[in-house]
């Protein structure tokens, strides 16, 4: 009778194993299907790459998400790098979104755009959160990042995104159907044209303020993740404009991060000081407020793929 009962019940746990690997195989097919592809392509890039193929990672929100061509850097300058910024991404995001990239590869430079020290939250907005947390694969580094940033009833819908999106099946096309498009390396090209309101200029770089704590306390864990696996980290802002309201005092936040840069031994590369270099115009360069446009990109990446190769040289 023992000799009869062990194998049904090696059977039995078998068959409850095999199902339950079926039930979250189509839970991670349906997730997947469902949830919003407006920001998909760009952080999937990273996972398309070949382990070992990026020597360049650039990091941050959609500043240099749209300043930054990768492809550009690889064609024109023989640069193998990576674009793994996000829309919104604020720099608590960004920690957990290099934790994320040094599972795949193993950069010997990181570009890390600061504009997000304005911002004194640990998220932008829910909207935003989605943006980075659902093209993240899973693991340690997504979990670890749903479970510090939102509080404790807010986290299931990020870790299990198919209950944001579970009524979007009404608007399903062909294209959420299709494999990522991943040709752009990440970088995202905006087109249009802004001006800036009549009077705006850039600041002077001695005029500063003070960035937001918890933005340079997560910064601060860049620094010494990167230190750690003997990454080169460099800190740019790439151009940017300003409304005419500017509550968070955005130019003078950006010039302070030299103080930080170099009170930390780190190279800080403000470029809305070096548009003259770049031939940039905000007049022309910018496709709204905050984003440089198309041609804009050609320029900032230009600009930073030469600095890249004459860093190299030396």
């Amino acid at each position: 009778m023992e000799q009869t009962t062990k194998p049904a019940a090696k059977t039995g746990v078998l068959r409850t194993l095999a199902f339950a690997l079926l039930f979250l195989a189509l839970f991670h097919v349906t997730s997947e299907v469902l949830e919003d592809k407006s920001c998909r392509d760009y952080m999937a890039a990273l996972y398309a790459e070949p382990r070992g193929a990026v020597d360049v990672l650039i990091l941050g929100s959609s500043h240099p998400l749209n300043a930054i061509d990768a492809s550009r850097l690889a064609e024109k300058f023989g640069i193998r790098a990576n674009n793994f910024a996000q829309s919104g991404q604020v720099l608590p995001q960004t920690y957990y979104a290099l934790c994320e990239a040094l599972r795949y590869q193993t950069p010997k430079l990181v570009v890390l755009d600061v504009y997000k020290a304005v911002q004194d939250s640990l998220i932008d907005s829910p909207a935003t959160m989605h943006h980075t947390a659902d093209n993240m694969s899973p693991g340690l580094p997504k979990a670890r990042m749903v479970f510090d940033l939102l509080p404790r009833g807010e986290r299931a819908e990020y870790l299990f995104n198919v209950i944001a999106y579970h009524s979007r099946w009404k608007e399903l096309s062909a294209a959420d159907f299709a494999p990522p498009d991943v040709s752009a390396k990440g970088t995202e090209a905006l087109r249009g044209s802004y001006r800036p309101y009549d009077g705006w200029a850039v600041l002077p770089e001695e005029v500063t303020a003070p960035a937001a704590a918890v933005e340079l306390a997560y910064l601060d864990r860049i620094v010494a993740l990167c230190e750690e696996k003997g990454i080169e980290l460099l800190l740019v802002s790439v151009p940017f404009t300003t409304p005419e309201s500017d509550e968070l005092n955005r130019q003078a936040v950006l010039n302070g991060m030299a103080k930080y840069a170099a009170e930390r031994g780190l190279t800080y590369v403000n470029l809305m000081h070096r548009t003259e270099e770049m031939g940039f115009d905000f007049q022309t360069d910018m496709a709204d407020v905050y984003h440089v446009n198309e041609r804009g990109m050609e320029k900032v990446t230009d600009w930073l793929g030469a600095y890249l190769t004459s860093r190299a040289e030396r």
